[in-house]
């Protein structure tokens, strides 16, 4: 007896695996993180992995395990094969972490402040300071204005790189402790969360100028050479 084989019926439609048809991309962070891998994600053509954003801890990037609650995310603003290059566009640190730190008797004084660093990038900032007694009115006053004034005047003296350098791995924090424990006694500060608001361009090094005695070497040379040639 013949076999018959079964006929789909009319407007089935047959389910493809649309995963066979993507690549994936290997996602880096910038050289001035690094350039470390730390991640993948697939597409079907590379204009789809622009704009994606990746999520790392500080931990995996320095290898420093008292980092583990700060997560750090890059934006992918580009692809070359089958390598995707990112920006630095913000991070944040763990609820259960910052809540580890509130006691009781204690003063907690957050400040959000909008800074732009001297090669034109934008950042708002979020930092947090603990006293180790509860502070008046007044101290709470002086301290929030101390805090910003110190965000402000380091991003204006440094680069992006240097900055979020300094905001992720303490500088920032150790600057504001040391200037605010002068007003009232310090327990804890945490810059806990940023945002890059607009990107600006990396500062270029100045070409060298050309001096006199480096032009005079060069006209020697070509006299020598016309002597030469006579």
């Amino acid at each position: 007896m013949a076999r018959m084989k079964a006929r789909a019926g009319k407007g089935r439609r047959v389910a493809r695996d649309t995963w066979k048809t993507k690549s994936w991309y290997n996602i880096y962070t910038p050289q001035s993180f690094g350039g470390d891998l730390i991640g993948h994600t697939p597409a079907n053509d590379p204009s789809l992995v622009i704009g994606r954003v990746a999520e790392t801890s500080l931990k995996d990037l320095t290898n420093d395990h008292s980092k583990h609650m700060i997560r750090m995310y890059f934006k992918i603003d580009g692809v070359s094969g089958t390598n995707a290059t990112t920006q630095f566009v913000g991070h944040d640190t763990t609820r259960e972490y910052l809540k580890s730190l509130i006691r009781r008797r204690r003063s907690k004084i957050t400040t959000i402040t909008d800074v732009r660093t001297k090669d034109g990038y934008k950042l708002r900032v979020k930092a947090m300071v603990l006293t180790a007694v509860r502070a008046r009115d007044h101290h709470k006053t002086d301290i929030r204005k101390k805090m910003e004034e110190i965000v402000r005047d380091m991003a204006k003296n440094a680069t992006f790189p240097e900055f979020v350098q300094a905001m992720l791995l303490g500088g920032l924090g150790s600057k504001i402790y040391g200037e605010c424990k002068k007003i009232f006694p310090m327990k804890r500060v945490e810059v806990y969360k940023s945002e890059v608001l607009e990107f600006g361009k990396p500062v270029e090094a100045p070409e060298p100028e050309e001096t006199e005695e480096s032009t005079a070497e060069v006209e020697e040379k070509v006299e020598t050479e016309e002597v030469k040639e006579e």
